[in-house]
């Protein structure tokens, strides 16, 4: 086993990935839990089984505070959890609450990725409300601008995924 195997599996209970939306979050928690024996924990499609409706339709009804008060609700059920790798919400990181429950269980993985990758995975995606009107690629600049230090402020390790960089960095001992 890899010593960064190790370190994750050995020292919390769960890992969380946390990254931008279209970071590749969903998918490569299917992959890790597939992998791992885990289980597979999806924040978005758990607030959607919650409520309901799909996620435009919480973003139009209640506005973006009253959808992080619904993933907060979810956040403090993680603790709890056993043996799962858990795909976060692009915008865990704003709430400092939800990373300290997250912090409890979970070894925390940022999944980077570059504005344009994301612009290029969410092009025909019209799911998603923070990006829904006017310039894409100027509003996942923006966004990504204001979280990308949070990110990286929470994360055990960066797992780069869609560029030549060292595969996984170790953030803290």
């Amino acid at each position: 086993m890899c010593p960064a195997h190790r370190a994750m599996t050995e020292s919390k209970a769960n890992i969380a990935l946390i990254g931008f939306m279209g970071a590749g979050k969903t998918t490569t928690g299917r992959i890790l839990a597939h992998t791992l024996n885990m289980g597979f924990f999806d924040f978005d499609l758990e607030i959607e089984k919650a409520t309901g409706i799909g996620l435009p339709e919480i973003f139009a009804t209640r506005g973006e505070s009253g959808f992080r008060q619904l993933e907060h609700e979810i956040c403090k059920n993680i603790p709890f959890m056993q043996n799962y790798v858990i795909a976060t919400g692009g915008g865990i990181v704003l709430n400092p609450e939800n990373m300290a429950l997250l912090r409890q269980s979970c070894t925390i993985i940022y999944l980077p990725a570059s504005p344009e990758t994301i612009h290029a995975r969410l092009a025909e995606n019209n799911s998603r409300p923070l990006l829904a009107e006017g310039d894409k690629l100027a509003k996942i600049r923006d966004l990504l601008s204001q979280r990308e230090h949070l990110y990286r402020q929470y994360a055990d390790f960066i797992l780069h995924l869609d560029d030549s960089h060292n595969a996984c960095q170790h953030t803290r001992w």
